[in-house]
């Protein structure tokens, strides 16, 4: 039991980590399927003068911090152009008293 409460807080943290992280493994003429299984469904999509926009919202920007961002992946003919970060919030992080109990 020990062990599966172990693994569940180890994935729980490591999917937590993200998409600043995903965002650097993006190339500049991915297409948008590979974008997709990389990065998930996106949160927002725009198009405009042929180019399409991916809005990735409220994404933490590594596993190690608490700020925020949204990301933008743009694309034109389904292939990356350009991708980063726009908006970023910085929070606080949350620093109130966490009691951990051993489990036999």
């Amino acid at each position: 039991m020990r062990k599966v409460i172990c693994a569940g807080v180890v994935s729980l943290l490591l999917a937590g980590c993200a998409t600043g992280e995903k965002m650097r493994r993006l190339d500049a003429g991915m297409d948008r399927q590979t974008v997709e299984k990389q990065m998930g469904r996106p949160d927002g999509f725009s198009e405009q003068d042929g180019y399409q926009v991916l809005t990735y919202k409220d994404r933490l920007m590594s596993g190690w911090s608490w700020d925020r961002a949204d990301y933008q992946v743009l694309l034109k003919n389904d292939r990356v152009v350009q991708y980063g970060p726009g908006v970023v919030r910085q929070n606080q992080a949350n620093t109130g008293l966490v009691i951990v109990a051993p489990v036999r």
